[in-house]
């Protein structure tokens, strides 16, 4: 259980320190309406507040942590497999928005970051 609250510190701590980072780095993005670089940052940060909500849940390593992450992962396949053909069809050659490859990773890099802890968050209420 200490090393739960050791992790649980470390994850508020990154979380705390990254989301008003990344707002700092994206504002001058959003400000002239272009894609923000720095997105990731902000995905990142509250995937880390997630993760020290989710801490006291998964580090025991028992049953039900298992079951936490088994059920998490594979709603998580439906969820990035739908994110990316939703992505397809918007950048696609009929689609309305125009992305660099670059851009495209880095959107399905913030959705998975934020659907994994996202999902365990739900399943971690429910069992």
């Amino acid at each position: 259980m200490k090393k739960a609250r050791e992790n649980q510190i470390t994850y508020l701590f990154l979380g705390i320190v990254m989301v008003p980072l990344s707002i700092y780095i994206n504002y001058p993005y959003l400000m002239h309406n272009t894609f923000p670089e720095g997105i990731m940052t902000l995905f990142l940060g509250t995937s880390s507040l997630m993760m020290a909500y989710l801490s006291p849940h998964l580090f025991p390593k028992d049953e039900r942590s298992k079951k936490i992450m088994g059920k998490s992962m594979s709603i998580n396949y439906f969820v990035l497999f739908s994110a990316m053909t939703l992505l397809i069809l918007l950048t696609g050659s009929l689609g309305p928005f125009v992305l660099t490859a670059n851009q495209v990773l880095i959107v399905l890099f913030c959705i998975m970051v934020t659907t994994i802890p996202l999902t365990m968050i739900v399943y971690a209420n429910r069992i």
